[in-house]
């Protein structure tokens, strides 16, 4: 058992690795970091210097899997009037200009370089961009130290656009040396999808330790999430049972009919009812809220018995379509020809070999009792996983989106190693090998 354990732990390396690539490709390339950041900031006139400090302060600027050296330095937006650039305490070496235009038109951009240093210079000083041709025009420059030793020297950038020349934002880039294993260390992806394989979650856009986050709001959700599971999963297979056991009768025609209805029944419908009944008319708990300790046994009652009855109908039928593929197999009428009764027929026999199926469905639930529930938490107040999960999104905050999918995909790839174990102990049959 030890070794198929160790095997399927090194199996789900890449395939977390291919969940990572998987998100990172969706929130990084459909949703590029300047939308990110134009969306956090809010206004849509926001700048491109705006947009690059933004993108500095989260490691957004880097690179997004391989770092050539070239680090952004400076960005200014150039519409109409001249814009100069100061970059003071720059160490001599090898720059470039980046100009972006977003398109191709008539006109020029005049660059004009210089240093107030006199142990400086400065190749070329000047240089006229033309921005016909293409959107992207780079100027390699280099700034070269007259004295010995190593020093920084002040630079100033002045552009100056003709009349008929578009809005232009101009880049200044700095070539660092940098180690072999810094090229692929202060990247994007690094930071942001490999370090998960860590459990290091960084900060969210919003600057919060998202590890931290998880530790605070775990606690509530399994609050709610975990007696919900429990409780439900013990009333869902007892009914079924029960059912199962008068199946043919107007008990269980009546039974098919009710659960049909309750799922039917959203439970957005029994949120607002619980809170109108509960907590408006009869006053017995209270609506929303939630408090630290054996004080939050009241605010979770009623979420915990919305969870239960909002997904017994679901979970009743199908536990009563098991139990009754179960009741017509072989085994099931060499027990009956025994002369055993028929409750242990079901409770003995039926269930046992009915609980592979079951493990097999239980599995699926398992990474909600960690993530939480969306619309409990939100409905009630509770500051849990699915809360968090929910104000990430409406706020695109994407750096903690991504690590609850990580840790979603964690959970799951647990929970499957967990029921494959438990496959053995319910069926001797069963090995792992």
């Amino acid at each position: 058992m030890t070794t198929y354990i160790i095997r399927r732990i090194l199996y789900a390396i890449p395939i977390l690795i291919g969940v990572n690539l998987i998100t990172f490709v969706l929130f990084f390339f459909v949703n590029t970091p300047d939308h990110m950041a134009q969306t956090h900031l809010g206004d849509k006139r926001v700048t491109a210097e705006q947009i690059a400090n933004w993108k500095r302060e989260r490691n957004y600027h880097l690179p997004y899997f391989y770092n050539n050296g070239w680090t952004e330095v400076a960005v200014r937006q150039v519409s109409t009037n001249p814009v100069a650039l100061h970059l003071f305490t720059q160490p001599a070496g090898d720059y470039r200009i980046q100009i972006k235009v977003p398109e191709p038109t008539a006109g020029t951009l005049n660059l004009s370089l210089n240093t107030d240093s006199t142990a400086a210079r400065i190749t070329p000083s000047k240089e006229g961009i033309n921005l016909q041709n293409t959107r992207l025009h780079t100027l390699p420059i280099v700034l070269q130290s007259l004295q010995s030793g190593p020093r920084t020297h002040p630079i100033t950038l002045t552009a100056t656009p003709s009349e008929n020349a578009p809005m232009a934002i101009v880049e200044v880039l700095y070539k660092d040396d940098i180690t072999l294993l810094s090229r692929f260390t202060e990247t994007v992806f690094w930071q942001r999808s490999i370090r998960f394989l860590t459990f290091q979650f960084g900060k969210s856009d919003d600057g919060r330790n998202i590890g931290n986050e998880i530790l605070k709001r775990i606690g509530p959700s399994l609050a709610v999430t975990i007696p919900i599971f429990a409780i439900g999963l013990l009333i869902n297979i007892t009914a079924a049972m029960i059912i199962a056991f008068f199946r043919g009768t107007y008990l269980d025609v009546w039974a098919v009919i009710v659960c049909v209805i309750l799922m039917s029944v959203s439970i957005l419908f029994y949120v607002i009812g619980g809170q109108w009944f509960f907590g408006k008319i009869l006053r017995l708990i209270p609506i929303s809220g939630y408090d630290s300790g054996i004080y939050s046994i009241k605010f979770v009652i009623l979420p915990v018995i919305i969870g239960i009855f909002g997904g017994i109908g679901t979970g009743i039928r199908l536990y009563r379509t098991l139990f009754l593929e179960e009741i017509g197999r072989d085994y099931v009428r060499t027990a009956r020809a025994k002369g055993l009764p028929e409750s242990r027929v079901l409770f003995t026999h039926v269930l046992k070999n009915a609980m592979i199926p079951i493990l097999t469905g239980v599995v699926v639930l398992i990474p909600f009792l960690f993530m939480g529930s969306l619309v409990l938490e939100s409905f009630f107040a509770i500051p849990g996983m699915g809360s968090f999960i929910l104000e990430a999104i409406q706020r695109q905050d994407f750096a903690i989106v991504q690590a609850m999918v990580f840790l979603g995909s964690v959970i799951y790839i647990i929970g499957l190693i967990m029921t494959d174990i438990s496959y053995t102990l319910v069926d001797p049959r069963i090995q792992l090998s």
